[in-house]
């Protein structure tokens, strides 16, 4: 299920030692605040971080550096990591599913997976519109 394949995305990258943070080109995809937050967060936990600027996230490209990268987080299409993770060499996790690989917010099971990306009311800062104050996880 989807949910299983994202789980074990989460899971594989918490053990990354170095993650690459892709921010998106392409239109009004990439959003600086959430790299902010998710760079931040990154190096709070101890691990290395490498910022990737790109138009279009392939699995080609990112195979080029599957040697020194064991986890990708990309801010561009929300559903990218969802519908075509699986195709890549390493984890390629969305905002939301790096800030629970880093503990940053809860994964729970149970709980409807967050489609917020671009919501108003998102519910974490992993969003562009978040209202920082209102995410009792968030760190």
């Amino acid at each position: 299920s989807m949910r299983s394949l994202r789980h074990s995305a989460i899971e594989e990258a918490r053990s990354a030692r170095t993650w690459g943070v892709i921010l998106g080109t392409l239109g009004r995809q990439g959003n600086p605040r959430v790299l902010d937050y998710l760079v931040s967060r990154i190096k709070n936990s101890g691990r290395q971080v490498f910022v990737l600027l790109l138009s279009e996230i392939f699995p080609s490209k990112l195979a080029l550096m599957s040697e020194s990268i064991g986890a990708w987080v990309q801010i561009a299409c929300p559903r990218l990591s969802i519908d075509w993770g699986s195709e890549f060499p390493r984890p390629l996790l969305n905002p939301y599913e790096a800030s629970a690989a880093l503990e940053n917010s809860l994964w729970n099971p149970q709980e409807p997976y967050p489609m917020d990306f671009y919501a108003k009311d998102s519910l974490g800062p992993w969003t562009p519109n978040h209202d920082k104050g209102s995410c009792s996880r968030s760190t």
